[in-house]
């Protein structure tokens, strides 16, 4: 579904998930989308007539529409430029071997396997910085480099629509995610603050459905906040049993439930950057083992 918010601004949504992800299609001089990952919804939005593809940041569900974009120059920032040709970061799974028992390609089997296209290399023809203007002609929108989801995650900034595209800075349920070598929960912290000074009049992101306008900055916080709720919970589980990380996976402090085992993973590698997090301010020690123990709790935000 495509739904107009602008005169020239578009929010194409995705039918199909969390496997994909919503897109922004600027019809204006220059022809612009914002992600590719729309999946059955792409084709209405006739990629092959786009100017510019510009990537919020290199995992699949933002970038798996692109070879559809034939004549379109595709941008990403900088960090994101090496990881698209990474086939562990595009899967959001690098990592694997540290914190899980069997192969990627083991796991994958169960879902009928890696797709090849991911083990192909991804175009990206410019790289985008941070304050940097994108013009389209009526339609201006500024880069926000947002990391902490990934290393090179950008926002999208439309000054006079007073809207801001988030990509994955997601605002679901299950958000925030940041379970890959590069992501970085005070970066992260940091990216969703920046928002929130912003004080935009709507946003959008690549996984939640429609425009949220009313009550942005609660939203914001609250989600912002789930990243402290969660380490403060790790600690709790700590103060009452020294544990591995595999334990405390085994607690579902994270996600609810692991209905994968890629799920299991990105919860190990979130509960990793916490005991990082915690290990840093002291509140915590590492024992023989591999086994964390809690000390006397400080901030760690």
């Amino acid at each position: 579904m495509i739904q107009r918010i602008a005169p020239t601004i578009r929010i194409v949504y995705t039918e199909d998930g969390f496997t994909e992800s919503n897109c922004v299609l600027v019809e204006d001089d220059v022809r612009l989308m914002i992600d590719s990952g729309a999946g059955r919804a792409l084709a209405e939005a006739r990629p092959e007539t786009v100017d510019v593809l510009v990537n919020s940041h290199h995992h699949v569900d933002h970038i798996r529409g692109n070879d559809d974009f034939t004549r379109a120059r595709i941008f990403a920032h900088e960090l994101e430029k090496e990881a698209m040709g990474n086939p562990e970061k595009l899967m959001a799974v690098s990592g694997w071997d540290e914190l899980m028992e069997g192969s990627l390609e083991e796991h994958a089997s169960q879902f009928g396997g890696l797709p090849a296209r991911i083990y192909e290399p991804w175009r990206v023809d410019e790289t985008i910085t941070e304050g940097q203007v994108i013009d389209c002609g009526r339609t201006r929108f500024e880069v926000l480099h947002t990391p902490g989801h990934t290393a090179g995650h950008c926002s999208f900034y439309f000054p006079e629509e007073s809207l801001v595209f988030m990509g994955d800075i997601c605002l679901t349920a299950a958000g925030p995610w940041y379970g890959e070598e590069h992501a970085d929960i005070d970066e992260f912290i940091r990216s969703i603050d920046r928002i929130i000074e912003l004080n935009p009049h709507r946003v959008v992101t690549g996984h939640r459905p429609g425009v949220i306008e009313s009550d942005i900055q609660r939203v914001l916080t609250e989600y912002r906040d789930r990243m402290l709720k969660r380490e403060q919970r790790i600690f709790n589980s700590l103060k009452e049993h020294p544990s591995t990380i595999h334990e405390l996976a085994s607690r579902n402090l994270i996600y609810r439930a692991h209905p994968t085992t890629f799920v299991l993973f990105w919860e190990k590698s979130m509960l990793k950057k916490h005991l990082e997090r915690l290990l840093a301010v002291g509140a915590i020690e590492r024992l023989e083992g591999e086994r964390f123990r809690a000390r006397e709790m400080v901030s760690a935000r």
